[in-house]
C-alpha cells in the first residue's frame, strides 16, 4: 500500500486564536504544486487515568456543558505547560477523585485525531489511598467504583460516550486480561 506523494510542505503558520486549552493555527500548505490554507486545532496535552483495584475501576460522573448533560468519564485533565505527564496524572487523580496511588503504569500515548494535534497520555493507577477532592470552582464530580465488566457494558449501552475514554477502557481491559497490568 502506497501512501502517495509525501511532498507536502508548510510554507507559513499564523496563530488566529488562543485560549487556555487550545489554539487555532492557520497554515499555508504546498502539496504537489498546489498552495492552499488549512486551519488546525492545537490542543494542550491531556492525561487519562484509570484508577483500579483488581477488577474494579473508578469512574466519574459530571455535567459537561458542551454536551449539555452529565456523562460518565475517566479521571482526566489538561496538562500545564511543560508539565511531566505522570505528575499531571497524579495531580488530576487527587484533584478530581481525591485519590493517591502508590503504583503507576503508563499504558499508551496517542493522538486525539488526525486533524487536531492533541496528545493523550493514558495511565493505570493502583494501590489507592483515599484523600480529599480539590475540585475547580466550576466542577461537580461524583466518583463511583464499578467492575470493569460493568464499565464495558456502559460503553455498549451508550452511557460512556467519549471516544478516547472508550479506547482507554478497552485497552485497559485487554491488557488486564493478558496479565500486563
Amino acid at each position: 500500500m502506497s501512501l502517495g506523494n509525501l511532498s507536502m510542505k508548510i510554507l507559513s503558520t499564523k496563530t488566529v486564536y488562543t485560549s487556555k486549552y487550545f489554539k487555532i493555527a492557520q497554515k499555508v500548505v504546498e502539496n504537489n504544486g498546489k498552495i492552499f490554507t488549512k486551519d488546525f486545532i492545537e490542543k494542550n496535552p491531556v492525561v487519562l487515568i484509570i484508577p483500579h483495584i483488581e477488577d474494579e475501576v473508578y469512574i466519574e460522573s459530571q455535567f459537561r456543558s458542551a454536551l449539555g448533560k452529565k456523562v460518565l468519564e475517566l479521571v482526566a485533565g489538561n496538562m500545564e505547560a511543560n508539565e511531566d505527564p505522570l505528575e499531571a496524572a497524579k495531580r488530576e487523580l487527587l484533584e478530581e477523585a481525591g485519590l493517591t496511588a502508590k503504583k503507576w503504569k503508563k499504558l499508551h500515548v496517542w493522538n486525539l485525531s488526525a486533524n487536531t494535534t492533541a496528545v493523550i497520555h493514558l495511565f493505570a493507577a493502583t494501590e489507592l489511598e483515599q484523600g480529599e477532592q480539590n475540585l475547580d470552582f466550576d466542577e461537580e464530580i461524583e466518583i463511583m467504583k464499578m467492575p470493569i465488566k460493568k464499565a464495558l457494558e456502559k460503553i455498549d449501552n451508550g452511557e460512556i460516550i467519549i471516544s478516547s475514554q472508550i479506547a482507554a477502557l478497552l485497552l485497559f481491559d485487554r491488557l488486564r486480561k493478558e496479565g500486563k497490568i
